[in-house]
C-alpha cells in the first residue's frame, strides 16, 4: 500500500501531493505513460477505465474515459509538455466535464 502526503498552502493555487511506492522509479514511471497498465491503477476502482488517445511524446495528448454501472461516462485529457521520462512528467489535464479549467501537473520519480 502506499503512503499518501497532500499540501495545499493557504492563498495559492497549488497542491502538492506525494506517495510513496514500494517500487523503482522506473516501475512507476511505466504505470504513468503504458496504457496497458495505467487503465489498472488511474481512478476510482468502481468505474473501468479506456483509453482514447495517448501519446506519451512531447506535445503528444491523451483522452481517457471512466464510466460507472450506469453508464455514466466522465472524460478527461491534456498534452505532453516535454518527453515522459525518469527526470519527471509535466502535462496539462482537463475534465471534460468542467471545460476551460485546465491544470498544469508535474511529477517527478525519486
Amino acid at each position: 500500500m502506499s503512503k499518501t502526503t497532500i499540501v495545499a498552502q493557504p492563498g495559492t493555487q497549488q497542491i502538492e501531493i506525494s506517495r510513496e511506492f514500494a517500487a523503482p522509479a522506473a516501475l512507476v514511471l511505466r504505470a504513468f505513460t503504458e496504457p496497458d497498465l495505467l487503465i489498472r491503477w488511474l481512478g476510482p476502482r468502481r468505474l473501468t477505465m479506456a483509453i482514447d488517445q495517448f501519446e506519451a511524446r512531447n506535445g503528444g495528448t491523451y483522452r481517457y474515459i471512466h464510466r460507472d454501472e450506469a453508464g455514466n461516462e466522465y472524460g478527461f485529457r491534456g498534452v505532453f509538455h516535454g518527453t515522459p521520462s525518469l527526470d519527471g512528467i509535466v502535462q496539462t489535464f482537463e475534465f471534460e466535464g468542467w471545460p476551460g479549467h485546465v491544470a498544469l501537473e508535474s511529477m517527478t520519480f525519486e
